[in-house]
């Protein structure tokens, strides 16, 4: 959140920029096709009345269709980005994690009332760019104190 260093505007900008994009999944999880979405720019909710809450633990797709590649590849892209976004706002594993996973739930369940195919399998996929996004994040971090306190470590010997 804010840090020592942060000021109130950084804060407000970065907030923002998370609520925005938090936006955009909404939209691409609400409207009626992403497809016609990205090709036409056309945005259409249908609500379902009564959904079938059951089919969120079916999956019926088909793996060796191209767009099911592309589809599940922009929900662990999509995921991804939310993660790289959330850590910089809130830079803790575990508020990052816990609002990646209550987002993929929702962006999920929310599907079942838009006449679309909410699934756990798309949640999976969605904690899997989340989930890539904090390993890289540790691995980095590790390394990067590591090889920061390696060359304090060779100066003062140097200096000594």
């Amino acid at each position: 959140m804010i840090g020592k260093d942060d000021d109130q505007e950084g804060f407000i900008l970065r907030l923002l920029v998370v609520f925005l994009y938090l936006g955009l999944l909404t939209l691409m999880t609400c409207t009626a096709s992403v497809t016609a979405l990205i090709h036409n720019l056309e945005i259409k909710f249908i609500m379902t009345e009564d959904p079938d809450f059951l089919s969120f633990f079916e999956y019926r797709f088909n793996y060796t269709e191209r767009y099911y590649i592309v589809q599940k590849f922009g929900h662990f892209v999509s995921f991804f980005l939310l993660a790289a976004m959330l850590m910089v706002f809130f830079t803790s594993f575990r508020c990052t994690m816990a609002v990646s996973l209550t987002a993929a739930f929702f962006t999920e369940f929310a599907q079942l009332f838009f006449s679309r195919t909410g699934c756990l399998v798309d949640m999976i996929y969605d904690l899997m760019g989340a989930g890539t996004f904090l390993i890289l994040h540790l691995i980095w971090s590790v390394l990067n104190s590591h090889f920061n306190g390696r060359k304090i470590n060779t100066i003062n010997r140097e200096v000594r």
